[in-house]
């Protein structure tokens, strides 16, 4: 989570509170003055009043002693004891409070509702959203909050309110809304441009982020992170110049940061500047606590440049077996050390440890270095090694850096060649039907996909696979619920898992439950999705609320704006509303 909205939650949460203290009124004032209660020559002559006068006494002692409970019990009898006299604001608010300390939150919205029946104030409104955000009632939170910006547009915690909620939630297309509405009220705020930039990040549009970013650095140049985040933006459009400069920026202010030098080493390799790369090496390497992974760049680096020996030095990585001894064969490949070809044959004995250690380390050189010194050189080099001594996990790894690349149909070359030999392996089958699956040749994808469950029962990757191909062409659906409910025994809160159960409901026509589970998928996705965001319009066009389901397409549309698919859809129920 970064800081920002770290502390912009616990701000809200802190204000909740303050807010609903503030209705308690001038502390100078005497209870009877605060809360309308008579004084003590009134009690006299009217015992009700005076029997609600001595709860409410009662309460604020219990209160002071630390028992919460009778606290709450004193003010109720308070409340029950004031006869048909309206109960004023002030003393409810000061229940709703209790009622919050004590999580009773139901009990809190009661009351709440019943001032905002009596008067429409916004803090009341951002009380009532705070509290249906408590009891997971996401859609009347925001609504609450909504309503509270209309009712003062000025008032800065209704926005922030939205804003949390909706990052919360992983609303983030809302969330920019949300931002850019601030920023039109404050066009000088740098923080607001930079948070607007880190959202428009989330969601992979660099464009606007980098946008945004250049913005609150012109606004305010000491915001050096921008420049970090910014390079991050800049390589990832192959803008390698711009991401230099950036990085250079950074690290002329933030030397300590280890992760920006080794971002700088990836930059200079990719532009083919050795000399700076080396030197942003060798900073990294006197990092004392460097990352597992880091220690593998920094091998894979050296081996790269040539210089063996000190790529040698930082392996083995004992988080990384596997890894460790592939580039241990590639130095000593380089060095012309024939020893490598009897460490090929441990290599067999280490599978299993496979895809998880390739998800990481092809995942790091690919983002750190790019396509050319991976695909062209690592996958050269591994080709070379595996045309001299055949290796079953010489082969996987390089299938895998094929797959990274997008290049499904070469990836399946050299599986199917390893599926004649091997044809119970479970990672030779699972990503033969990974490839099949992007080549649209599901029945190959099917079959294979039935062996890995064969060889791991168990897997809730691949039950979860199986089970949304199946939802996804509509086949088999009933099949497709018993295997991804099984994925869900096995990962209860994987949003991916919940998204499939979610689809396969929507295939049976039950909406209710396909927008409960596509919900609960969005919300613990790490970013906004256009995939979820298309099945929840699809899901709610289903339920007949063409409304909702037209929002949340547009917002699928917003995060995958070349979906043409997506843009017929809003057009065509558009022209029906």
């Amino acid at each position: 989570m970064n800081r920002c909205i770290f502390f912009a939650r616990v701000l809200i949460s802190s204000l909740f509170i303050l807010l609903v203290s503030s209705f308690s009124g001038c502390k100078s004032l005497t209870p009877e003055r605060r809360f309308n209660l008579p004084s003590s020559s009134e009690i006299q002559n009217d015992n009700s009043r005076g029997e609600s006068y001595a709860h409410y006494i009662s309460s604020m002692i219990y209160y002071r002693q630390g028992n919460l409970n009778k606290a709450i019990e004193e003010l109720e009898k308070t409340i029950q004891t004031a006869g048909n006299k309206e109960i004023p604001n002030a003393l409810l608010i000061r229940l709703v409070r209790l009622y919050i300390i004590a999580e009773r939150y139901n009990d809190a919205l009661t009351y709440v509702n019943e001032m905002l029946s009596r008067e429409q104030l916004p803090p009341l409104y951002l009380i009532q959203g705070e509290l249906y955000h408590r009891l997971g009632k996401i859609d009347e939170a925001i609504s609450a909050f909504q309503k509270a910006i209309e009712l003062n547009p000025e008032n800065v915690l209704g926005y922030t309110a939205l804003l949390d909620i909706q990052e919360k939630t992983n609303d983030l297309v809302s969330a920019i809304e949300i931002y850019q509405k601030m920023i039109q009220r404050k066009p000088d705020s740098a923080l607001l441009h930079y948070q607007l930039g880190l959202t428009y990040a989330r969601i992979k549009n660099n464009q606007l982020a980098i946008q945004s970013l250049e913005k609150a650095l012109q606004i305010d140049p000491r915001m050096i992170r921008a420049h970090y985040i910014l390079a991050l933006l800049y390589l990832d459009e192959k803008l390698l110049n711009s991401a230099r400069e950036n990085l250079e920026k950074y690290v002329s202010k933030k030397q300590d940061d280890p992760k920006a030098w080794e971002v700088l080493m990836g930059t200079y390799t990719r532009l083919g500047e050795f000399d700076r790369a080396r030197e942003s090496a060798r900073k990294l390497a006197q990092f004392p606590e460097l990352s597992p992974l880091q220690k593998l760049l920094l091998s894979f680096f050296y081996a790269r440049i040539g210089d063996l020996k000190t790529s040698a030095s930082f392996l083995p990585v004992s988080e990384y077996p596997l890894i460790s001894k592939i580039l241990s064969i590639v130095i000593l490949n380089l060095k012309g050390d024939s020893k490598y070809k009897e460490d090929i044959s441990s290599l067999d004995s280490m599978v299993g440890n496979l895809d998880s250690e390739c998800n990481d380390f092809i995942t790091a050189i690919w983002n750190s270095f790019g396509e050319g010194v991976v695909s062209c050189w690592f996958y050269g080099k591994l080709a070379e090694i595996d045309l001299e001594v055949p290796s079953i996990t010489i082969g996987l790894v390089r299938s895998r850096l094929l797959l990274i690349a997008d290049q499904h149909q070469e990836a399946v070359d050299i599986l199917s060649g390893l599926f004649s030999n091997y044809e119970r392996n479970l990672w030779v089958n699972y990503y033969l039907a990974i490839c099949y699956e992007k080549l649209k040749k599901y029945d190959e994808a099917e079959r294979h996909l039935k062996i890995c469950l064969e060889l791991d029962p168990e897997n809730a990757e691949i039950l979860n696979f199986l089970g949304y191909l199946y939802a996804d062409l509509n086949i088999k659906i009933d099949e497709a619920e018993s295997l991804i409910k099984r994925a869900l025994k096995l990962d209860p809160e994987n949003p991916y898992y919940l998204d499939s159960l979610g689809w396969v409901y929507y295939r049976k026509g039950n909406a209710d439950e396909a927008i409960t589970y596509i919900k609960r998928a969005i919300y613990k996705m790490d970013t906004d999705d256009a995939v979820l965001r298309d099945h929840l319009g699809d899901a709610y066009l289903l339920k007949g609320d063409v409304n909702k389901a037209i929002a949340e397409w547009k917002r699928a549309l917003f995060l995958d704006s070349k979906n043409e698919q997506i843009r017929k859809k809003i057009e065509k129920y558009e022209a029906q509303r």
